[in-house]
């Protein structure tokens, strides 16, 4: 798989998987072009194996505008959210520490106690 990046407006994510066509994703910033890969990847079976895809991974809303979103906040209960928690929303992940969109936005939901 390969991945490249753009900071020009709108911020995009270009994906390629083996030898399939390069797919272009655009969005306000990263965290949200990574979203929309998520999804078209769950699409066909697979999940995409980075940090922004663990389900206690998820940008501020100022993170979302610092650096177009490339950062987010590992989330751990009970504990406040500091810098210490920031990581690259692109670095590696392991296979067994990422959820499905839909799972993430539900752990999230679950941390920050906002219902459905």
């Amino acid at each position: 798989m390969s991945l490249e990046l753009s900071d020009q407006a709108p911020t995009m994510l270009r994906m390629k998987v083996a030898d399939s066509a390069w797919q272009e994703f655009q969005a306000s910033n990263w965290f949200n072009c990574l979203i929309a890969a998520r999804l078209s990847l769950e699409g066909k079976g697979f999940l995409l194996c980075c940090q922004g895809a663990r389900p206690d991974i998820f940008p501020s809303g100022m993170l979302q505008q610092m650096n177009l979103g490339r950062f987010a906040y590992f989330l751990k209960p009970g504990v406040p959210l500091s810098e210490d928690d920031v990581v690259d929303i692109f670095a590696r992940a392991d296979i067994s520490e990422v959820a499905s969109v839909e799972d993430q936005r539900v752990a999230v939901f679950e941390f920050f106690k906002i219902s459905r």
